[in-house]
């Protein structure tokens, strides 16, 4: 029997920071900076995580042409995720901001292809997947 999620009803916004948004313009430093840091000193100490720091989310491409033919329009898969209460979001190029959301530990789903490449994010303490292919349509 396979798991069946109904669609997320979220909306996802991602910023990007920007130095210096709403602070006026100093083309002369009001005060003398201090001397930088020699660079091993400052990659050892790691910068604690705050608000103003946005989440680094990491994406894999899935090599999704090694197993499904080059005219392959969608996919059906099973994601497998670990631990299980990881999610796994899977993507296309051009559909980015529209992911196929995989919730742990197994769930079934169907994904849009593009082209050969497929990209994976690991979400909510996901920390691996394994993707199995049931099948395929073609136009």
């Amino acid at each position: 029997m396979i798991d069946m999620h109904p669609p997320p009803a979220y909306i996802q916004v991602a910023q990007k920071q920007t130095p210096g948004v709403g602070q006026p313009l100093q083309l002369v430093p009001s005060q003398p900076q201090p001397p930088a840091a020699p660079p091993a000193a400052a990659q050892s100490q790691p910068l604690p995580p705050s608000d103003s720091q946005p989440e680094q989310i990491e994406v894999t491409p899935l090599d999704v042409g090694r197993y499904l033919p080059p005219t392959a329009t969608y996919a059906t898969i099973i994601v497998t995720v670990v631990p299980p209460t990881g999610t796994v979001e899977i993507y296309t190029p051009g559909s980015e901001g529209a992911p196929v959301i995989f919730r742990g530990p197994k769930t079934a789903g169907e994904i849009r292809l593009n082209g050969p490449t497929a990209y994976v994010r690991l979400k909510n303490g996901a920390t691996s997947y394994e993707v199995e292919y049931l099948s395929w349509r073609e136009p």
